[in-house]
C-alpha cells in the first residue's frame, strides 16, 4: 500500500502545476522548457513566461511552528548558481491527522496543518512570492519527516519542499 500510496500523492500534487506550466497561455501546450526567471516558447502567438528553480539546502524543522531554509538553486537551466531562502509558519493547533496501518503492519500518520510562506530566489535580480498551503508531517517507524506546499493568491507560483533533518529538497515554479 505505501509504493502506491506515495506515487499517488506525488502525482497529484505536480498534476496542477505541471499542467499550468504546460500551457503557453495560447491553448496549446508546447512543453515547459524551464529557465530560472524566464523561459519563452516563441513558437505560438502567447509566450509563456514562467520560473523554475529546484533547491537544496538546510534549515531548520518543519515541525516547529516557525522554520526557514536557505541553500542553492541546483537547477535551472540559465541560473544554477542563485541561492533561495524561504521561511514558514505553521499552525499546528489546526492540524487534520490520519493514521493508515499498511499491508505489512507497519502504522503511518499523516498531519497537515495549515500554513504560510515567504520564499525568495536571487541571482543578480530577485523573485519573491508569499504564499499559503499546508505543512504536512509523516511518521513511519518512529522516524518523522516533514513538507511544505504551498501557492501564491494569484495561483501564479507553488513551492514544494521536503526537509529531512537539516537537509531541504524542493522546487519552485512560477508563472507571470
Amino acid at each position: 500500500m505505501k509504493k502506491l500510496l506515495v506515487p499517488l500523492v506525488a502525482a497529484a500534487a505536480l498534476a496542477g502545476p505541471t499542467a499550468v506550466l504546460a500551457c503557453d497561455g495560447s491553448h496549446h501546450h508546447s512543453g515547459v522548457r524551464a529557465a530560472f526567471f524566464t523561459s519563452r516558447s516563441g513558437d505560438h502567438e502567447g509566450d509563456f513566461n514562467g520560473l523554475f528553480a529546484k533547491l537544496s539546502g538546510t534549515g531548520s524543522s518543519f515541525g516547529d511552528a516557525s522554520s526557514t531554509a536557505t541553500g542553492s538553486i541546483v537547477a535551472g537551466d540559465d541560473h544554477q548558481n542563485g541561492h533561495f531562502s524561504v521561511s514558514i509558519t505553521t499552525n499546528w493547533s489546526q492540524a487534520q491527522s490520519k493514521t493508515f496501518t499498511e499491508e505489512d503492519g507497519d502504522t503511518v500518520t499523516i498531519n497537515c496543518a495549515p500554513a504560510t510562506a515567504s520564499s525568495t530566489l536571487s541571482n543578480g535580480s530577485t523573485s519573491t512570492a508569499s504564499l499559503t498551503g499546508k505543512t504536512c508531517s509523516k511518521t513511519e517507524n518512529g522516524q518523522t519527516k516533514y513538507g511544505f506546499f504551498g501557492r501564491s493568491s494569484d495561483g501564479t507560483t507553488h513551492l514544494f519542499l521536503k526537509e529531512d533533518g537539516s537537509t531541504v529538497h524542493g522546487f519552485e515554479f512560477s508563472r507571470s
